[in-house]
This record gives structure tokens, C-alpha cells and sequence, in this order.
């Protein structure tokens, strides 16, 4: 037979699931976002690297959070005619 307390620890389940998925949502991202919003070249790698480093337990998005903040001048990006 089905309770309230059977029911009630279902929803408390359910929501736990729910924010835990939320919050690995926006750590999955924020290292894209703060490489965009320091107009990183690398975006597109550090996205990759900080969801392949989420699904691989968390060890590598340790590094894709630090490579966001880490910019590397014109790496990627053809020189300026006026550079020298």
C-alpha cells in the first residue's frame, strides 16, 4: 500500500534529482560563458573540454575552468595588416 510518507520521500527524490541536474547544467557551462565574455579564441575547446571533463567524473573541468580565465593574445587568429 501506497502512504503519504512513500509518496512525499518520491517527490523529495524527484526534486534532489531535478537541482542536481540544474547545477550540473550551469557548471557545465560557466567556463564557455566566462571565456565569452573575456573573448577567448579557444571557446569552442574549452566548452568541450569542461563537459568532457564533467562526464569523465570532474577531473577535467578543473582546467577548462582555468584555461577560461587564461588568454593567449591572437592565438588562432590571423595577424592585422598594421601589426609588425
Amino acid at each position: 500500500m501506497i502512504d503519504f510518507a512513500t509518496v512525499f520521500a518520491w517527490f523529495v527524490i524527484a526534486v534532489l534529482f531535478f537541482v542536481a541536474v540544474i547545477i550540473i547544467i550551469a557548471l557545465g557551462s560557466l567556463p564557455k560563458k566566462i571565456a565569452m565574455k573575456r573573448n577567448h579564441p579557444q571557446v569552442d575547446a574549452i566548452n568541450a573540454a569542461s563537459w568532457i571533463g564533467l562526464a569523465c567524473g570532474g577531473i577535467g573541468w578543473p582546467i577548462a575552468f582555468v584555461w577560461a580565465f587564461l588568454h593567449a593574445g591572437n592565438v588562432g587568429h590571423p595577424p592585422k595588416e598594421n601589426d609588425q
